[in-house]
């Protein structure tokens, strides 16, 4: 069975684009990058690592590569994107 990206071009760096990369399904979240396995439960965004008080998280740029962004974390562990915080159900590390 052919994977998705063989059958279909998909255009990664546009919001709402969905894709599957091994056992992931990913998308492309308003320039965010979010995976979630099997394609099962809550969507999540991809901290790449730590600092005092920010980390990491992949974004997706128009050509659809991903690339690193520092967001503030806070002592909660909600991260902020978009004037948004999202709590640990809603990031992987």
């Amino acid at each position: 069975m052919a994977l998705q990206a063989e059958l279909f071009d998909i255009d990664k760096g546009q919001h709402g684009a969905e894709w599957i990369c091994g056992s992931y399904q990913c998308r492309n979240f308003e320039g965010w990058f979010q995976q979630r396995e099997m394609g099962e439960g809550n969507w999540q965004f991809v901290i790449i690592g730590f600092g005092i008080n920010d980390c990491s998280v992949y974004r997706v740029n128009q050509s659809g590569a991903l690339y690193e962004q520092v967001v503030p974390i806070d002592e909660q562990d909600r991260i902020t994107i978009g004037r948004r915080k999202y709590g640990r159900d809603n990031w992987y590390h």
